[in-house]
């Protein structure tokens, strides 16, 4: 292969013109660099496939004639992909290939095995190409291999045009050889190939386009136009092979064994067809892989088109004038537009004058291009398909031009992207290939491997190609083309695949991983394998389920048509889905053997039932679950599994089998954990069929999913919530104690003291409660702010009053998923005394609360919001003796105090579903005691002020009933049910710590920490008091 830049007519004489036209015009873009353009906008759209027929898509034909906007509207651009150009460099820095790391170039280098005549290089001398633009034999700067590959994946930026693929990145190799293409087999220097098609493969790209041949002999000048002359034939591309073939695995072929190389890892491997017009074959280059047929599945021949001249043809497009024909070729060739293509050039003799633009160039280099973007495209779109897979799909969906099916001069025919993202169109063996063009060898097995490994796993493992499958269409992905042909679909992986269309391809349909549903038809006999699924609602040719495999109809609940026979092997399943209304079904035309196999029974899926107003109930429905016109033979050997409260019963007629769902030996209660989850279950099961609770329940799949609905449907957080309450009564009291307990409060000769004073708390706590084996844990919280002021009435006695505001939370654990928020509103007087030593102290407050749950319900399918308002009271009273021993440096007080704390709830009915509750007032009283000792000391900081340090250790006794229960019922219903909540703790150990500072003279600060450690719950506080006498 060598470049010629001498226009003769009839002539092939350019390695990358591959007959460039001469009006090949630069569009100057010195001046894109001096202007700043606004930040591009993409105004295609998702699902709209005009949105993308921008200015930029439009300035190249081609695109819009292969229906590229499809596949873009569709999602689909080549992102991720690397596509490889093997020719001159693509100039990285134009601008069409803006964007970081758009273009990688590789570098080459060795020693040359050729000595050009058309170039200054010889046989020995070194090499070495980095992408640097070169001087061709025409002293100018080669500009194919920038034009192809804007073709093939320019940027689609709003600049003048883009490429096929404009999200995939570019790989570029340079070949060294500017041409011209004169048929000597040697002319492709080996080293400098091989060094290129060695960096392309190790580079990780899955594509190679190759605008480049070796041409063929002047005799042939005449023969591509007039049939009167000799024209290139099959037996003269075999005549060049035979001279390849002894080169092949030494230095000097390095061109031809690196691209069977290439073929043979995986990568598909694009060649223009020529431009020696449409008598002539391609040459044995572009025709390798009709010599080397192994290499078939990863080779696509590339003819060129044109806009029809003919405007009164039918026909849009037809081959150009200078393309060569596909001919032997044929059976892995196809046409791409070729004529008067625009995208991407550069110009000038030299690094110093070298300018940058666009152009129109026409050759089958510029179709090839076309191709490779298009597989880029298609890669994104079947990530899980290897290289071979995607070019049969690019094939197949061909729209066929000329002689029906695959001929001579189109090939495959016109490539056409929009139909091509659903699939393939044909499974192709050699019977699917005229007689007259098949290649022995070429065609695989002629089973289509669909391998759906699922989002995340590894493709390609070891290989430089190793990639993440990562999109969606790896764990599901959905054929909409009608599938001809007489080979074969095999489903691997763990993913599904799902067929729509009229499919009639012959060979067999083996599903040995995953589930194949068919939603279409089907003209192949399926067999389903260990590991396989099998199910949709279309129709099937036959049925055969082996050890292992599975049928399941519909893609929720449907019906599976079978036109033969169906038989279920021993070890085989039958996966029957029901509901209420209806159940999976085979209809089969033949007969139905059962030999042993199982009927897996399961529940559809269905959204919750929780708001239904009426529900059908299952059981005792007699459901069609296999008709068999030739009649049924044999049994399945059971039912499995069996759900948590349902089984099956199997009866049997003269051509079908029906299924009967049953409720087994098991109660509601008798599954649950705990003596909630129990005493619920209990009233749950009196709802009774039709209770769209009941029928909820009835449908849970195992005894894990029952417990979980139990356990999140007691309202386990009514009766905490009450037990909150009364535990952060407490927050009030100890406040008022703390103020009570201030030194020199009841001396009204103290100089610091005055008759009244004013004081502020900030407070906050938190908490959690151990709910053991019974209940469920909890976390609370509170913060408020509690404002008093008080005064002395008499030598010793200390009058005052405590207002404020808090704000609880309690959230349950242990899969209740239950939360409730409290405003509460306080007011209380206290009272203090001091004798000597002895303080005595009383004190009571009101509060008023607002209460707001809510429950939300998560289990299986099923979900559902509970929610209420309600408000409830809580009064208290409480006193305390304490009295005062001072112990030099420390002062020591031992104490004891007495609560009592009434809690008033009202009634309240949750808004939600069936599984809402209400329940009655909660009135519960608690009777606290606590004995304990304080200390205190002061460190004096300066003359003037000091530094007051104080604890406290406490032992807290419940006097009362400790339980914490409340009865509920379920919505529209009065049969109640008990629950507990975690009960409140016996004896507790309290614990509190105080420091103290005057920071004015009328202004004190109190930082204090107080907790209560109880065997179930503990409760950790801390509060700021600002003291301010006036």
């Amino acid at each position: 292969m060598k470049i010629d830049n001498n226009k003769q007519p009839g002539k092939t004489r350019s390695l990358f013109l591959l007959k460039t036209l001469n009006h090949a015009v630069l569009c100057a873009v010195a001046t894109l660099g001096t202007a700043q353009a606004a930040p591009y906008v993409e105004g295609g759209r998702a699902g709209d496939p005009n949105s993308w027929r921008s200015a930029e898509f439009n300035a190249e034909w081609g695109l819009g004639a292969i229906n590229a906007q499809q596949a873009y509207a569709a999602g689909y651009t080549g992102k991720g992909v690397k596509l490889g150009i093997f020719d001159q460099p693509v100039y990285a820095a134009h601008p069409e290939f803006s964007g970081t790391n758009k273009v990688v170039t590789l570098v080459t280098s060795g020693i040359r095995e050729y000595t050009d005549p058309y170039i200054p290089v010889k046989a020995g001398d070194p090499f070495r190409y980095d992408g640097s633009p070169t001087v061709g034999s025409d002293g100018k700067l080669g500009s194919h291999g920038t034009h192809v590959g804007g073709i093939a994946a320019g940027s689609r930026d709003g600049s003048p045009m883009h490429g096929v693929a404009f999200d995939a990145q570019i790989i570029s190799a340079d070949n060294g050889d500017p041409g011209p293409e004169d048929g000597i087999i040697l002319g492709n220097d080996g080293a400098v190939y091989k060094a290129g098609w060695d960096a392309l493969i190790a580079s990780g790209a899955r594509i190679i386009n190759n605008s480049w041949g070796i041409g063929i002999t002047d005799r042939f000048d005449q023969g591509g136009r007039d049939p009167a002359f000799p024209h290139f034939t099959v037996q003269d591309a075999q005549l060049q092979f035979d001279q390849i073939q002894p080169l092949l695995g030494t230095r000097p072929g390095g061109a031809y064994e690196g691209a069977i190389a290439a073929a043979r890892s995986g990568i598909v491997t694009i060649f223009a067809a020529g431009n020696d017009y449409n008598l002539n074959n391609p040459d044995a280059i572009a025709g390798l892989a009709y010599f080397v047929p192994d290499i078939a599945p990863n080779w696509l021949t590339v003819a060129a088109l044109q806009v029809n001249p003919d405007t009164s043809s039918p026909d849009p497009y037809t081959i150009s004038t200078f393309s060569s024909r596909c001919g032997y070729t044929a059976s892995f060739c196809v046409s791409a537009p070729g004529t008067r293509v625009y995208s991407a050039v550069i110009g000038g003799t030299g690094a110093d004058d070298l300018t940058v633009g666009y152009g129109n160039k026409s050759g089958t280099s510029m179709a090839a291009p076309h191709v490779a973007g298009s597989v880029a495209v298609l890669m994104e779109r079947f990530p899980y398909m290897t290289g071979a897979q995607v070019a049969s799909v690019l094939r197949t969906t061909a729209t066929d031009m000329g002689t029906p099916g695959v001929d001579s001069l189109y090939g495959w025919g016109m490539i056409n992207l929009g139909k091509a993202i659903d699939g393939p169109s044909m499974l192709v063996t050699e019977q699917d290939i005229p007689v007259e063009l098949r290649v022995d060898g070429a065609y695989g097995s002629g089973q289509f491997v669909a391998d759906l490994p699922g989002v995340g796993a590894i493709v390609d493992a070891g290989k430089p190609t190793q990639r993440v499958c990562s999109g969606l269409q790896c764990g599901l992905d959905v054929w909409r083309n009608d599938i001809a042909g007489h080979g074969g679909l095999t489903k691997e992986g763990i993913g599904t695949l799902v067929l729509t269309g009229d499919n009639t391809y012959s060979g067999p349909t083996l599903v040995n991983e995953g589930r194949l549903a068919i939603n279409g038809s089907l003209a192949s006999a399926v067999t389903v394998n260990d590991g396989g699924v099998v199910g949709g609602n279309g129709r099937i040719a036959s049925l055969i389920a082996n050890q292992g495999g599975n049928v399941a109809p519909g893609n929720s609940i449907g019906t599976l048509q079978v036109a033969g026979d169906v038989t279920f092997q021993p070890g085989s399943a039958y996966a029957v889905e029901v509901s209420p209304t209806a159940s999976d079904l085979i209809i089969a035309g033949g007969k139905a053997t059962v030999d042993g196999a199982t009927v897996a029974l399961s529940l559809e899926n269905s959204p919750t039932l929780l708001a239904a107003s009426g529900v059908n109930n299952l059981l005792g429905r007699q459901l069609d679950i296999l008709q068999a016109a030739g009649g049924i033979e044999g049994r399945f050997s059971e039912v499995l599994p069996n759900y948590a409260f349902l089984g099956g019963n199997l009866a049997y007629s003269a051509s079908g089998v029906q299924l009967t769902v049953a409720r087994n030996a098991a109660s509601f209660s008798s599954l649950g954990l705990t003596p909630n989850q129990r005493s619920v279950a209990s009233a749950a099961e009196q709802l009774g069929a039709g209770n769209a609770l009941y029928e909820t329940l009835l449908l849970s799949s195992s005894t894990a999913v029952a417990q979980q609905a139990f356990q999140q449907l007691s309202g386990e957080i009514h009766p905490a919530v009450g037990t909150l309450l009364i535990n952060h009564s407490r927050y009030l009291r100890d406040a008022v104690g703390d103020r009570l307990r201030q030194d020199a409060l009841y001396d009204a000769n103290t100089p610091t003291d005055a008759d009244s004073n004013l004081w502020v708390k900030a407070l906050g706590a938190w908490g959690k409660s151990d709910g053991g084996h019974d209940n469920a844990n909890s976390n609370s919280s509170i913060g408020g702010l509690l404002i008093g002021g008080d005064g002395l009435i008499s030598e010793g006695t200390r009058l005052g009053f405590v207002t404020g505001y808090s704000d609880s939370s309690l959230s349950m654990g242990d899969g209740t998923h239950s939360s409730a928020e409290v405003d509460s509103y306080h007011l209380g007087a206290y009272l203090g005394h001091e004798i000597d030593a002895l303080r005595l102290s009383v004190g009571g407050a009101y509060s008023w609360h607002r209460i707001d749950v809510k429950r939300e319900l998560q289990w299986a399918e099923v979900s559902g919001r509970e929610k209420t308002k309600r408000d409830a009271r809580t009064g208290q009273v409480f006193t305390e003796a304490a009295y005062r021993l001072d112990l030099q440096p420390m002062v020591l007080e031992p104490f004891a105090n007495l609560a009592y704390v009434h809690l008033d709830s009202d009634s309240f009915h949750e808004k939600g579903d069936s599984a809402a509750l209400h329940g009655g007032d909660d009135r519960r009283d608690a009777l606290l005691s606590t004995l304990g000792v304080r200390a205190s000391h002061s460190l004096a900081l300066s003359r003037t002020q000091q530094l007051q340090l104080s604890g406290s250790l406490g032992w807290q006794h419940n006097l009362s009933n400790t339980r914490s229960e409340q009865d509920l019922a379920f919505a529209g219903s009065t049969d109640t049910f008990a629950v507990q909540s975690v009960s409140m703790d016996r004896n507790a150990a309290v614990i509190g710590a105080r420091a103290g500072l005057a920071v004015a003279r009328d202004v004190r600060v109190n930082l204090d920490y107080n907790g209560v450690l109880g065997a179930r719950d503990k409760s950790h506080g801390v509060g700021l008091t600002l003291d301010w006498q006036f």
